[in-house]
């Protein structure tokens, strides 16, 4: 810290010399008074000091003519009860003349040091000094305390001069509040510059103006935008130069205006604008602003880091709970499969952790510091689908965006992507999916080039994807390719041992603390069916979290199964038979398979081994029910 003090006179030059030492901070100290303070200030300026600190009538001179911060080592009640105590050692008629008012009780004064207080004044000028000292004296004041000039004076007339002191408790003062003064000047600087900074290497124009509409910052950006220099602008209204503007009226109305579609010479861009609010009072306004063909230059880079950074595998295989045998041999043979860069084909009903084990395999695999890409096949409309996959160059189709899209499979380079629902994509895209699996290339829609991808295919159904090619819905030969290395997920009622580990599991989820239920409960939940598996279990353990300290367990489950006769699906009761109408032994057999279809949600797989037939003759039955 460069900090200087001008003193007027050689004892507070000590003094200050003595305070700053004590107090091991650095202070400059100069002696100097009216005219020669000004001049030692002017000097000290150019020698790039940060404050300035002086007294009396010296410090109002320097504060006049310099354009860094002066500090006023003003008078104390400290200084006048030393002065004071100085000038009763010589008489009790004391006139008092300071420079500028202080803040004391001068009766309190005159009754502690019992002395007769005959003049008191403040001067605005040193010219006003000797008036004031001729006026005491005839007032009778045998002793006047004041400045270096009225002690002098006051002695030329015959009559004791005492000088008013500054006292060490105030030179204390002054270098802290210099101290202070120095810190919060530094800080607010460097926040100025890294504002400064950020707005001038900002991507994005920037323009602001005061409450007039006077431009009064254009960065770097907007002058390339605009086509204008920020020398010419600046201190200008807005309108002069962009007539277009819309600040201008923001700062009349107080109203933001954002998203506004702005034309500027050639270009487009888009506008940001708001005023600039401070205690309710508008101070100018700010507005932000891009080219729109910068803003679709970017789009696909930026899209691609998007993507980049979000395609990331975050389950492994210890989230796939369960302790059975059936769930220990499935594992097993992914983390098999985790080794090799076959194909896999992973098959079982929703909610049985199909994208669990895909993730698992992705992350045990060689490929697992690569991009993991999720597609759910019946998720994305036919239309957009080949283009969500494959990508497109610029120009494919009306709408296609500058430049094109990468596709996909092109963002799973090196990586894995994981095609769920797989038996859902339409028959024309998967002849090209067939070529990916062959080739190992991708061409983008509206494309003559071959693009090399290096990714490993993981797919999932749940369906019964051989049977989809038996109806002709499927590819023989797509499905041959998918199906090199087959998982089957077990259904969670075929595996009743894992029930409650996953709800356990779950509860220490959605739950602060643990929920004990009833071996009542437990066996109900085992005996359930579970037509939506483990994400169906999930969600009745996140609403006995909600509801627990509200509801009866219990009754949080009636109200979950609803009454379903699904609750002890493994028996087909005899009541379910009797109430079906007669008819034809083929119509009576149609009606058993369309209500048990129904009973058993849909699930072909379920029904056929519960039925004992197979699955291509439960289909054909239902197919010819379906036609009649």
């Amino acid at each position: 810290m460069k900090i200087a003090f001008i003193a007027p006179y050689d004892e507070l030059s000590k003094l200050v010399q003595k305070i700053s030492k004590e107090m091991k901070v650095k202070v400059d100290v100069f002696s100097g008074k009216f005219q020669s303070g000004v001049e030692i200030a002017r000097k000290l300026e150019s020698e790039k000091y940060e404050i300035l600190i002086s007294r009396g009538a010296t410090y109002s001179n320097i504060s006049k003519v310099v354009n860094i911060p002066v500090i006023n080592c003003d008078m104390s009640s400290f200084d006048i009860l030393y002065a004071v105590h100085e000038a009763v050692k010589f008489s009790k008629k004391v006139g008092l003349i300071i420079h500028e008012k202080i803040p004391f009780n001068d009766n309190f004064l005159s009754e502690v040091f019992d002395i007769e207080l005959l003049y008191m004044t403040e001067y605005r000028s040193s010219f006003e000094v000797e008036e004031m000292v001729e006026e005491a004296i005839a007032k009778g004041s045998e002793v006047i305390i004041g400045g270096i000039t009225t002690k002098e004076y006051a002695e030329k007339l015959g009559v004791k001069g005492i000088l008013l002191k500054t006292s060490p408790e105030t030179v204390r003062q002054v270098i802290n509040n210099a101290v202070e003064i120095i810190t919060l000047s530094r800080k607010q600087m460097l926040q100025a510059e890294r504002l400064n900074q950020i707005l001038n290497f900002s991507y994005e124009g920037i323009i602001v103006t005061d409450p007039n509409g006077i431009v009064t910052f254009f960065n770097p950006a907007a002058e390339k935008i605009m086509g204008i220099k920020a020398k010419d602008i600046i201190g200008n209204r807005a309108d002069k130069f962009i007539p277009t503007t819309g600040l201008i009226n923001v700062v009349k109305t107080g109203e933001p205006e954002l998203g506004a579609i702005q034309k500027v010479k050639n270009n487009t861009i888009i506008t940001n604008r708001i005023p600039i609010k401070v205690k309710e009072s508008i101070q100018g306004a700010v507005a932000t602003f891009q080219d729109i063909s910068k803003i679709q230059d970017y789009e696909i880079k930026i899209r691609s880091e998007i993507y980049k950074k979000g395609l990331v595998a975050k389950y492994t295989f210890d989230n796939y709970i369960g302790d059975s045998k059936q769930v220990k041999t499935l594992l097993s043979k992914a983390k098999m499969y985790a080794k090799s860069d076959s194909t896999v084909l992973i098959s079982g009903e929703s909610g049985t952790g199909k994208e669990i084990l895909a993730q698992g395999i992705h992350n045990a695999s060689r490929r697992k510091d690569y991009p993991f890409v999720a597609v759910n096949c019946s998720a994305i409309p036919e239309h957009l689908l080949e283009s969500e996959l494959f990508g497109y160059d610029e120009g494919a189709f009306t709408g296609a965006k500058k430049g094109g899209k990468m596709g996909l499979f092109e963002l799973a380079h090196k990586g894995t992507i994981f095609l769920d629902e797989i038996g859902s994509m339409p028959m024309n895209l998967q002849s090209s999916l067939l070529r990916v699996l062959q080739e190992r290339e991708v061409w983008r829609v509206g494309s003559n080039k071959v693009i090399h991808v290096d990714v490993r295919i993981i797919a999932a159904t749940n369906n019964d994807l051989f049977e989809a090619v038996e109806r002709g819905d499927f590819r023989r030969d797509l499905y041959y390719r998918l199906n090199v290395l087959k998982l089957n997920t077990v259904p969670l009622r075929d595996r009743k041992e894992d029930i409650e580990e996953l709800f356990d599991y779950f509860i220490n989820i959605f739950c602060k603390k643990p929920i004990k239920i009833s071996d009542k409960i437990k066996s109900k939940l085992k005996n359930y069916y579970w037509p939506g598996n483990v994400r169906e279990l999930e969600n009745f353990v996140e609403r006995i979290s909600l509801l627990h300290e509200h509801i009866p367990i219990e009754e949080i489950y009636r109200d979950f199964i609803g009454g379903s006769k699904k609750e002890n699906v493994n028996n087909i009761e005899d009541s379910d038979l009797l109430i079906i109408r007669k008819g034809t032994l083929r119509e009576m057999e149609q009606e058993i398979i369309s209500r048990l279809y129904q009973e058993y949600g849909e699930n072909a797989t379920l029904l056929s081994e519960k039925l004992n037939i197979s699955r291509t003759t439960l289909w054909k039955k239902l197919k010819k029910l379906k036609h009649g």
